[in-house]
């Protein structure tokens, strides 16, 4: 197997926060969205659902744009991290005003209505992954290399992020705090790149 270059190593190991974030994410909406349904497998497939679809189908569009903008993949990946903190920030507001308004309509209406608002940010970070693929690939020519290294560091960021959220930031922090936290590590993956994009052209 081909050793990942130092130029992709960078950007590999900030896949691990931006997965990191993104199960923060899952726990936290899972949790607000118990005030619409109550503890029940209602919120809990809602949840599950949405990160499923909205995570393959965010793929296949990661891999569109990655072709379409095969020259600018990190300032691509940038603006998609960028995007999933500014909806991260504003989710529980988003989602306490879209049950609000239709919590009294058809059973049906509301988790469907949720369901749609929820894939705009999954579909996102469906997206980052084939981006940086693609990205990874320009260095070490290696496909199975590129997904692999960033299928395990993004996995395990989840993993940890399981632990930390549960046992400690809900310990510590509200529901708002643990969004604007994940938030702020969206933001800090976004500025790193960035950083490290101008760095390299430079």
């Amino acid at each position: 197997m081909v050793d990942a270059s130092p130029i992709s190593r960078p950007i590999i190991r900030l896949f691990f926060f931006s997965g990191f974030a993104a199960i923060i994410y899952q726990i936290v909406w899972q949790r607000m969205l118990y005030a619409s349904f109550g503890t029940n497998i209602e919120a809990i497939t809602i949840i599950v659902s949405v990160f499923m679809f909205g995570l393959g189908l965010g793929s296949l569009l990661g891999g569109y744009l990655s072709r379409k903008f095969n020259n600018s993949l990190i300032q691509l990946f940038v603006t998609i991290e960028i995007a999933i903190g500014v909806f991260g920030i504003c989710s529980k507001f988003l989602i306490s005003t879209v049950s609000s308004a239709f919590l009294n309509y058809h059973d049906a209406a509301l988790p469907f209505i949720i369901f749609m608002l929820l894939c705009i940010p999954t579909l996102a970070m469906g997206a980052t992954f084939p981006v940086l693929v693609a990205y990874i690939f320009k260095s070490n020519r290696s496909v199975e290399e590129s997904v692999s290294k960033l299928y395990y560091v993004n996995t395990m960021g989840s993993a940890v992020a399981c632990f930390l959220t549960i046992g400690l930031l809900f310990v510590f922090l509200t529901l708002t705090q643990v969004l604007i936290f994940a938030a702020c590590i969206n933001f800090a993956v976004a500025a790193i790149s960035f950083i490290y994009i101008k760095k390299k052209i430079g």
